[in-house]
């Protein structure tokens, strides 16, 4: 991008010494990126391979979701592996900008929110900062089904009195007759309600 004082400058010229756009591009120092004074294409030339892309990953990543991401173009490492990366993708972890390389260009949260991910000082990076609402919206929708199950059975509370049970060594006498007491509710014949309609509740 050309300085702002540069082009400012230029348009001030008269048309007959005003120089083109492309003896600009020369002129100017386009090599700053990130704001952060300097730009690289490699970090470490160790294991800078030309022609593909370095995405660091953190936190464990769905390997069906990173088979999206070609070999012949992309080299996928975690964490400090990655010293050329030019993308990141994390889940949960807690990123800091020290984390951040020089050569990264976007950053994707695989969730819904990015509040693990410092936003406005990737903006005034220049580094997008993406995330993936509703791709985990299945995955949550079982686990409160499950939830609903589990608890409406009692089965976390029946499991829990077993253990205690067995750590008394009581659990051969006691469990025909205790068992009655985690009965629970059938979901049977129950009305559902979905309260919100978002991508987890419109997939339930």
């Amino acid at each position: 991008m050309i300085p702002t004082t540069l082009s400012i400058a230029t348009r001030t010229l008269r048309p007959s010494i005003r120089p083109s756009l492309g003896s600009l591009r020369h002129m100017a120092d386009i090599s700053v990126e990130h704001g952060r004074g300097t730009w690289k294409t490699y970090g470490d030339i160790t294991s800078y391979q030309p022609g593909k892309f370095q995405i660091k990953t953190y936190n464990k990543i769905s390997p069906i979701g990173l088979s999206e991401f070609p070999s012949s173009q992309y080299e996928i490492k975690e964490g400090e592996a990655a010293t050329n990366a030019h993308a990141i993708l994390l889940r949960s972890h807690k990123l800091k900008e020290e984390e951040v390389n020089l050569t990264v260009r976007a950053i994707a949260r695989c969730g819904a929110g990015t509040n693990n991910v410092p936003v406005e000082r990737m903006t005034e990076l220049g580094i997008p900062v993406f995330n993936t609402p509703g791709a985990n919206a299945n995955a949550v929708k079982e686990l409160v089904l499950a939830g609903m199950l589990l608890g409406s059975r009692r089965i976390v509370d029946g499991v829990n009195h077993m253990k205690k049970l067995g750590e008394e060594g009581l659990q051969k006498e006691r469990v025909e007759k205790d068992k009655a007491m985690f009965g629970g509710r059938e979901l049977k014949n129950k009305t559902l309600a979905v309260i919100g309609l978002g991508h987890i509740g419109a997939a339930t």
